[in-house]
């Protein structure tokens, strides 16, 4: 049998609303404090007072919260008898929250029960404060009626009072939250629209957020302009950002699990300015980087991927404070260092400057930057190997200009994501490191162990790794360490990329036969468009010197489409003719293996070559001596003048173009 308390309550009506401040306390423990609404009867035992709407109690202590050991506050209802608390505007699910005073409390809004949740996000209670929340119950009428009451919390959740409770008297008439009288609010019937330009919405600031996510509103945000077709935000929720500060912003949804769209506009209005959009840049969320101003108010435009995508009753939105990639950039000695990374940092986009090839772009996204000085004039390598994912990286002589790159590389360190790259160094020479990510979507770890150090020059090509070229098919894959030639100012002009052979391969060929040659590539084929048989030739006729070029070509075999192999026909070689054959990537995607193949297509005679080998040789000359005297009936392959006999004059003819035959 419950036991009543008998309380001396101010009772305030005034219009329809019976407004009664109580100030009881809340134990802390599994009783609580039960209430009828109605009639105010209250007790603090196991059993409630007739009729009672809401129960207000402990359900045993917890690690964490507002202080360590306190106890939660559960607002229980009688849902039987149509009780409830209501939870945010926008929302469905969740626990009671803490409402910001003029809400509307009425029939549309949503109703449940749970335990009130202390933090930072939007709606949640707060020590030290009062905390208002809606009610909804039945009379002794049977019909349901709405109000609200204030809680208020001390410095711990173990310190709570009952302040106060209204309600309006008139069945199905909604209040306003902290309304002790007056007229009800307008949208009683039906909920307003909901309005990104309201002066209630939740601001953003640097540092972790959790604004409530409206999942009731249906209207969208068309971004085609700035995502492409089909970059619609629905469910669009608007969130504005001061910017305390001018400086470059991360702004990341990544903390959500949803399938979430993000924007970034310059004002309040579907039509403003885009400053940035994204989806998908951490798995299904999303993430942009901004420049703001100090002083600028920009506007957070969150949505989901379609209309029915789930969406989560908080969002969480993360601002990153402005970081200076270039200010902040460490400096590093050689050997391995770890630095601390950053992702709210702009890509760098070296087009025209880097060729990454044709599987990722030549633009190393989220770029962080360190500072090397060289200790001595040599040949190093920079790298971030091993890495997690695939790692772009790049040197320069200043920070954050692509037009300073002087080497670059990723996906270069074996059985690893990671990069590394190779250049010359001039003593004292300060060098800037740049390392992200192939691919804007993937994480950068919070620290990246950056390595640099000394290493043997390259190899020579045409030095002692020369190798030898023979008639046929042959498998061949090119060496990626092999330094580059460049062939700008040669009659060899690429449609594609840049004017280079990409560490080519050089190949020493001797013309065994006078005649007309031919080599590539043009069988092999790529039907997973990978971009690794991307072949480039070039012949000349001393090694790596491109002022020597007899042919080259690029693309040739299937007119500059895919897979982009190549071919040279109709060279002209002489019998022991020597020329070196530069087999080289289209890219520095395009390892091979290639399936090169060189051809002698047709052989060069010339008089006295008695056999037709391109070269007038000692078989020649026995075959002259043996056919030697007048021709028979049906002549004779010897007789050089056409006299109709072999003799000293055919001899002379012969031994006067003794060698190999003029192409």
């Amino acid at each position: 049998m419950g036991v009543a308390i008998t309380l001396a309550i101010v009772t305030n009506v005034q219009a329809a609303i019976v407004h009664r401040t109580v100030n009881l306390p809340i134990p802390t423990n599994q009783y609580g404090l039960w209430l009828n609404v109605e009639n105010g009867a209250t007790t603090t035992t196991s059993n409630g007072p007739a009729g009672w709407d809401f129960n207000i109690y402990t359900s045993g202590a917890y690690a964490s919260g507002p202080a360590a050991g306190g106890a939660n506050i559960v607002l229980y209802t009688g849902s039987t008898n149509g009780a409830g608390f209501m939870r945010y505007p926008g929302t469905v699910g969740g626990t009671p929250p803490k409402l910001p005073v003029g809400t509307t409390v009425a029939s549309y809004g949503s109703f449940g029960a749970g335990t009130a949740t202390f933090g930072a996000q939007e709606g949640a209670w707060k020590l030290n404060d009062s905390n208002l929340v809606g009610f909804r119950f039945k009379g002794a009428d049977g019909l349901t009626r709405h109000g609200w009451a204030r809680v208020v919390v001390g410095a711990t959740s173990t310190d709570r009072i009952l302040s106060d409770y209204a309600f309006e008297s008139t069945p199905d008439l909604c209040v306003a939250c902290g309304a002790t009288g007056g007229a009800p609010p307008s949208n009683c019937a039906s909920a307003p629209p909901y309005d990104p330009c309201a002066a209630t919405l939740f601001a953003c600031t640097v540092g972790e957020n959790l604004p409530i996510f409206n999942v009731t509103t249906t209207v969208s945000l068309d971004l085609s302009s700035c995502g492409g077709a089909g970059f619609v935000l629905h469910r669009a929720n608007w969130y504005p950002f001061d910017v305390p500060a001018t400086g470059l912003y991360l702004i990341s949804l990544c903390g959500n699990a949803t399938d979430t769209r993000l924007a970034v506009l310059d004002a309040c209005s579907p039509s403003a300015g885009v400053v940035a959009c994204n989806d998908d840049f951490c798995t299904a969320a999303a993430a942009v980087t901004v420049q703001g101003t100090a002083g600028q108010r920009l506007w957070i435009v969150a949505g989901t991927a379609s209309a029915t995508s789930g969406a989560p009753t908080f969002l969480p939105v993360s601002i990153a404070p402005p970081y200076d990639p270039c200010g902040q950039a460490p400096l590093i000695a050689s050997g391995t260092t770890a630095v601390p990374t950053s992702s709210a940092v702009p890509a760098l986009d070296m087009t025209g400057h880097c060729n990454s090839g044709s599987v990722h772009e030549p633009i190393i996204h989220k770029a962080n930057y360190a500072k090397w000085i060289a200790p001595s004039s040599g040949y190093f390598a920079f790298g971030v190997c091993p890495a997690t994912t695939n790692v772009h990286v790049a040197v320069m002589t200043e920070c954050a200009d692509p037009s300073s790159v002087i080497a670059c590389s990723y996906d270069r360190c074996p059985a690893s994501s990671g990069a590394r790259v190779g250049f010359w160094a001039i003593g004292g020479t300060t060098y800037t490191l740049a390392y992200g990510v192939v691919d804007p979507i993937f994480a950068q770890p919070t620290v990246t162990n950056l390595t640099i150090d000394a290493e043997p020059p390259p190899p020579d090509p045409c030095g002692t790794d020369l190798e030898v070229a023979v008639l046929g098919l042959q498998s061949i894959r090119i060496d990626m360490d092999f330094p580059d030639l460049s062939m700008v100012g040669t009659p060899c002009t690429y449609a594609n990329g840049q004017q280079k052979l990409f560490y080519p391969t050089f190949f020493r060929f001797t013309a065994p036969a006078t005649g007309l040659y031919s080599m590539g590539n043009c069988s092999d084929t790529d039907p997973h468009f990978w971009g690794i048989y991307d072949l480039r030739l070039a012949v000349m006729t001393t090694c790596g010197d491109v002022s020597t070029l007899l042919a080259c070509d690029d693309n040739g075999c299937n007119g500059n489409v895919p897979p982009w192999t190549s071919r040279i026909t109709d060279l002209a070689l002489t019998a022991g003719q020597t020329v070196y054959i530069a087999i080289a990537g289209g890219d520095v995607a395009a390892p091979g293996p290639f399936a090169f193949e060189l051809s002698l297509d047709h052989v060069t005679a010339c008089t006295g070559d008695l056999d037709a080998n391109g070269v007038i040789d000692g078989a020649d000359l026995g075959s002259m001596l043996s056919a030697w005297g007048p021709c028979g009936t049906s002549g004779c392959v010897a007789d050089g003048d056409g006299s109709g006999s072999v003799d000293g004059a055919d001899l002379g003819i012969l031994l006067s173009a003794w060698g190999p035959c003029a192409p």
